[in-house]
This record gives structure tokens, sequence and C-alpha cells, in this order.
């Protein structure tokens, strides 16, 4: 196949190579058949500017279609005329060409080139004489607007020459790269139907760049393939997978036959495990009761000295209990002289606390006053008298005020020294103001002294306070513990009466106790024979449990075994099912591959044989008979702007020359 592509791509290069220009000496084609080239005007990055159709046709009278803004004939002075998109003209030439300019179109391709400079995209308009990293990023894909098929039928060649003075480092993928002179040219063929999306980079100094060109012609290769060894080989194939399909039917047959019987052995152990299991565990239940009945007697055993001289104290205990018992005795008189020495103390307590509230009452600063008040018969008040100094300083400081004015008055006039008068006015107010400042002082001693009292009192009444309120819990406290004295006399008096009694219980316990002790002694000597035969039976039940746990591990290592065998029979079965299934999806997959891959070769070579596909015309689908149609897209060129010099006449050209100069013409 890669054979094939080469041979593909070289003779689609030739091909597009060859449809660049159309050549005068084309020859005739029947029935007056049509031929257009479609060239295709765009700014620097892809966008259509104008189109420009040249039409051939054989001599005689022509009828065209096309939405044209203009006409005219290229190769002859015939006349020519349009009207509502008809084109009409008559000529004897034997090959006679027109070209129109398209007024609306949409071609088939929409061409996208974007150019990148230090990884910042660029105006190309701006490009020209610019140096560094370069990156042009050449997009075509399908333009939908475009109701043909020529994006489908059509491939293209699209070219780029760089100069290799000015461009460096030249990288690209999936290109053709040239020689041609000083010049790089990188070429891309894009098959039919099929769109590119690439780059080329590359590093620039004062960058100038020829056109772009992208030509389009209709594939119509005629290959022919020799599949006679290719189709042999294919029907080996399916040889060969009915084979391994028969095959791997009877490899699975026999993997489920496996995986059955293990199934029944993986049963049958998992029986016998579960037997050997609770046997294991009834025996280990059977060694832990064993071995907790011995580890009590053990213990009992062990604390049978413990008991024994246990019991011994406690008979002692109460030898001594009765003994204690029957001398303590309790004296009545003690008692009442207890109860009388708590009373006469709460009694003291309680007067000192009532004499501590009464002086509390009456050492207030409120009670100052009123006994000043009363002693004086309500002559002296001590709130009126605060009042009354207050009011009176008030009065007092506001005639010194006054006073001090007139001094600053008198003292203000000059020479006042040497005015007798104003000097003896001067002294009396001075010393008015001295009698006056003596009086404020006074009357504010005395508030002093009375707000001092008051401080005293409060502080002296908040202290006694503190005194009522501990004379108080002391005198609650002791009323209680004085209760609690008379209840222990009163249980202590009917103890005295019933510690005769207990002494008499006790006495009668202590003969009793002998016997119980005796039976203890008794007890502890069983115990003893009864742990010495116990041992015998622990030994046994420890060798029962190491041979069920031996027989227990025996079982479980078979039903793992067992279960292991049947989950790699089940997992090989499940892997000749899937084998199975596989080739059968092979075989039903090859069985018809010998038309599979002649539709794949079909498939593959239609879109470059072209097949036998109708061509339409590009201007208008009124146009007929039409057999080529081909496609020449051109850039602008990147070109820094020269002086030009002034243009000299032209000489007179041939026919020929004017020509060529008319198709050079169509991209400037």
């Amino acid at each position: 196949m890669k054979k094939l592509s080469k041979v593909i791509s070289i003779l689609l290069v030739c091909l597009l190579l060859s449809s660049c220009v159309i050549s005068v000496s084309a020859k005739e084609t029947d029935n007056n058949s049509k031929e257009e080239v479609v060239y295709i005007n765009t700014d620097l990055n892809g966008n259509t500017e104008n189109v420009n159709v040249v039409s051939a046709f054989s001599k005689g009278s022509v009828t065209d279609y096309g939405d044209y803004s203009s006409v005219k004939m290229l190769n002859s002075t015939d006349k020519i005329s349009e009207d509502d998109n008809k084109v009409t003209f008559s000529s004897n030439k034997d090959r006679v060409y027109y070209q129109g300019t398209l007024k609306s179109y949409e071609i088939p391709w929409d061409i996208s080139i974007k150019y990148y400079l230090d990884d910042k995209e660029i105006n190309p308009s701006k490009l020209a004489g610019k140096s560094g990293k370069l990156k042009i990023h050449l997009k075509i894909t399908e333009n939908k607007n475009c109701k043909s098929d020529f994006y489908k039928d059509y491939a293209l060649q699209a070219s780029f020459t760089l100069d290799t003075e000015l461009c460096k480092n030249i990288k690209t993928d999936g290109a053709t790269v040239a020689n041609v002179g000083s010049n790089k040219q990188i070429t891309y063929t894009i098959l039919p139907n099929k769109g590119i999306d690439t780059t080329i980079t590359t590093d620039v100094k004062d960058f100038e760049m020829s056109a772009v060109s992208i030509n389009g012609v209709k594939m119509n290769f005629n290959i022919d393939i020799d599949d006679k060894n290719l189709f042999s080989k294919v029907n080996e194939i399916k040889d060969a997978s009915k084979k391994i399909n028969d095959g791997a039917s009877s490899v699975n047959d026999g993997a489920n036959s496996a995986k059955d019987g293990s199934e029944d052995l993986k049963k049958g152990a998992s029986s016998l495990n579960d037997g050997a299991s609770d046997l294991n565990t009834g025996i280990n239940s059977l060694s832990t009761g064993v071995n907790g009945i011995y580890d009590g007697i053990k213990a009992l055993n062990k604390n049978s000295s413990k008991l024994k001289s246990g019991s011994k104290d406690f008979y002692d205990g109460l030898s001594k209990v009765n003994s204690a018992l029957s001398d303590f005795e309790i004296s009545t008189k003690d008692l009442k002289t207890l109860t009388d020495s708590s009373l006469k103390i709460k009694k003291a307590i309680n007067s000192l606390y009532n004499g501590a509230v009464k002086l509390n009452n009456n050492l207030g600063y409120a009670q100052y006053k009123s006994a000043v008040k009363s002693a004086s018969k309500g002559l002296l008040d001590i709130d009126t008298l605060l009042n009354t100094n207050a009011s009176t300083i008030k009065s007092l400081q506001e005639q010194i005020a006054t006073l001090e004015t007139n001094v600053k008055k008198i003292e203000s006039i000059e020479g006042y020294e040497q005015n007798p008068e104003l000097v003896a006015n001067l002294t009396t107010l001075k010393t008015q103001i001295e009698s006056l400042s003596g009086i404020v002082q006074l009357l504010q001693g005395n508030t002093s002294a009375i707000n001092g009292v008051d401080t005293y009192l409060s502080a002296l009444s908040s202290g006694s306070g503190e005194l009522v309120k501990g004379l108080k819990e002391l005198n609650d406290n002791y009323k209680k513990f004085d209760k609690a004295i008379g209840s222990l006399v009163t249980k202590l008096s009917e103890a005295s009466v019933n510690l005769t009694k207990l002494s008499t219980a006790i006495n009668t316990l202590v003969n009793s106790y002998s016997k119980i002790d005796k039976g203890l002694n008794n007890y502890t000597d069983g115990v003893a024979k009864i742990l010495y035969n116990y041992e015998k039976l622990v030994t046994g039940t420890k060798s029962l449990v190491k041979g069920s746990s031996k027989l227990n591990e025996g079982t479980i290592n078979l039903k793992s075994g067992t279960e292991t065998l049947f989950n790699g029979l089940t997992d090989l079965s499940v892997g000749t099912n899937s084998l199975l299934t596989g080739t059968e999806t092979f075989k039903n997959k090859t069985s018809n591959i010998d038309t599979t891959v002649q539709d794949e070769i079909d498939k593959i070579l239609e879109p470059i044989q072209g097949g036998n596909k109708e061509v339409y015309s590009f201007t208008s689908s009124k146009n007929t008979n039409v057999s080529s149609v081909q496609f020449v897209i051109k850039t602008s060129e990147i070109k820094k702007e020269e002086v030009k010099e002034e243009k000299k006449t032209k000489e007179e050209q041939t026919f020929f020359q004017k020509f060529i100069s008319l198709f050079t013409d169509l991209f400037n």
C-alpha cells in the first residue's frame, strides 16, 4: 500500500503541474464541449478577493451562462455579449477563450493562512522585512456554503516558495520539499474530501515570500490492480479461520467437562472439611471447658490456705469483740454534763450576736445625723447645714470675684499711687477680699469635717456589718452543732441498752463458728484431691485437640486445592468460551472477506480514479457538456516596497506574448 501511495502522489503532482495553464494547442473536443479554469485571487490570509473564470470552446456559435460583472474575449476580436447571466458569441477560431469576472462566489474550500512572528500573530501585510522565528499556519477545510461536489472530487496541491537566503531551519511535516535554485519549494498534496492543518517554521531575516499557489483538479486516474494473488491469500485466511474455530470448539468442550468433574470433587472436599471443622470446634470447646474447670479448681486450692487462715482470724476477732463489749459502759451523768455545757455555749453566742446587731443598727452616718438633730432639739440639721455652706461659699466667691475686678480696675489707672483716695479704696477692697476668703475657707473646712465624719462612720458601719455577718454564721452553725450533740446523747443512751443484747449474740456466734471452721478445713482437703485427679483429664484433652487440629488443617488444604482446581478449570472454560466466541466472530467476519477487501480497495481508489462522474460547471448549473474544470488559487506576495522606475512604453508584442501576459495579469 505504501508503494501505491507513492505512485498516486507522483501521478497527482504530474497532473496538477500539467493543468496550471490551458494549452493553446489543446485538441478539439466533441460537440463543442466547454473547459473552465477558475482563477481565484486571495489576500495574504487566504480570504477570496476576486474570481475570474476562463472558458474555452471550439469554433462556432457559443452560448454560456454565468453571473458575471464583466466579460471579454481573450484571443480574438469577435463580439461578445452578456445579458441576464447569458453569454453569447460566435468565432471561426479553432479554439476560442473568453474571461468572465464573477459578481458573487462561494469557492469549495475555506482557506486560512496565519503568520506568527516570535509566537505572536502578525498581520502579513506588516511582515515584509521582519526578522525572527516565523510560523506559517495553513488550514484548508470544506466550505459548507458551496453547494457542489468539488471538495469531494477534487485534489489540491498547495505550494510555498521560501528563499533560503532569507529563511533558515525550515521545518514542516507531510510535505514534499524540493530545491529550486536558491529556493525551497514546499508542496502539500491534499486528496479529495480531505482538508489539511499544518505549519511551517523557519528563522527569517529581512523576510519576503512569493505568492502561495494552490491548484485543484478532478482526480481521474485509471489504476488497474492485479488482485489474483491477493484474493488467493484471502481465501486461505477464510479456510484457516474455519479450522481454528473447529479446534477452539473441541478445546471448549473438553474444558467444560473437566470443570464439571472438578465441581463434584470440590463439593465433596467442602463437605469433608465442614465435618472436620465442626469436630475440631467441638473438641476445642471441650478443651476450653476442661481447662476452665481446671483453672477454677487450682484457684480454689491455691486459696484454701488463705481460707483456713481467714476463718481462724475471724474466730479470734469475734472473741475479742465479745470480750470488749463485756467491758464497755456508758455514764448517764457524763452525757447530761455534755448537753448542759453545749446549751450554755449556744446561749452565750446568741447574746453576742444580738449585741452586735444592736451596735450595727446605731453606728451609721444616718444615725449620727438623727442623734445631732435630736440633741439640738431640731435646731441643727446636718443636710441643711451642708446645703447652706455650699450656697454661702458660692455667694462669697462671687463677691470676691467682683471685688478683685474692682482692684484690677484701680490698679489699671495710671498714677493711682499718687491719689490718696484711690489708694484708700484699694486697701479697703483688698481687706474685704481677705476677710471673705477667710470665711470661705472656714465654711469649706466645716463641710470637709462633716464629710470626714460621714466617711469614718460609713467605714465603721461596714466593718460592724461584717462582724454581724460572721457572728450570725457562728450562731446558726452552733445551733446545728448543739442539736447534733442532743441527738448523739439520745443514741448513746439507746446504744447502752442494745450493747448488752449485742454482747449476748456475739457470744453465741463465737460458740457456733468453731463448728464452721472445722468444716472449712475438711472442704479444702477435698479440693486438693479433685485437683490431683483433674490434671490427668486436662492432659488427655490436649492430645485430642492436637489430633483434631491436624485433621482440620488437612481437610482445609484439600478443600483449598479442589477450589483452586475448580477455579482454574472455570477460568479455562471461560477462556475457551471466549476463544470460541472470538474464533466464531473471526470466522463470520472472514466469511465475506473477499468482498470486504474488494470494497475497501474500491473505496480507497474511488476518490483517486474519479469514476464516471459527470463534470459540472463552476459558474452555472445551466452549462452542460463540460469536459473539465480546474482551479488556480493564488495569494498576494509578501514583498518590501521598492522605488518603482517609470515604466517604458511597451513595445509591440506578438500574439503569443499578449496571450501569456493576459494570464499573468490575472494575478496582478
